[in-house]
């Protein structure tokens, strides 16, 4: 083989290594983006963590947030609530789990983690923000709300 046909030959085997390796590339950050959007989807659709004690209320998971009892101003259960204008950052998974910062009718900015259109919720406002909570289960939300208007009740 003369240097020429050697040229020749090494320059076309270039273009498909560097194509086969942006084929795994791709296929790398394809799988990684998946990965994410699993993983939220996840985290997501996972119910709270809620505890209650005298000293704090931990709301836990994404847009959780910890407050004493002594900050919550107001402690109300609804049937429904406002009409949501705006979500200003935050997920909402088709409508079974809503959670984030939203704009909310009447109340303004409020912290929302809901896992159903239904009612009741749990409002809760600490002078800065309202903070709306609810359960799948009716009954769960409702025992929370007993346990929260126990310790807000005796602060």
């Amino acid at each position: 083989m003369n240097s020429k046909q050697y040229e020749i030959h090494q320059e076309s085997t270039k273009p498909q290594r560097t194509n086969r390796q942006y084929q795994k590339v791709r296929l790398a950050v394809n799988i990684a983006v998946i990965l994410a959007v699993a993983i939220l989807f996840y985290l997501g659709i996972r119910p709270p963590r809620v505890e209650v004690n005298e000293n704090y209320v931990k709301i836990s998971g994404m847009y959780g947030v910890e407050l004493r009892p002594v900050d919550i101003q107001r402690l109300e259960l609804r049937d429904s609530i406002p009409e949501i204008q705006t979500r200003i950052n935050g997920m909402d998974l088709f409508g079974f789990a809503r959670r984030g910062i939203y704009e909310v009718e009447g109340l303004g900015r409020t912290r929302l983690i809901s896992f159903s259109y239904g009612g009741p919720f749990i409002y809760m406002y600490t002078g800065n923000e309202w903070i709306i909570i609810n359960f799948n289960n009716p009954a769960e939300t409702e025992n929370l709300y007993q346990q929260l208007k126990e310790i807000v009740e005796n602060q």
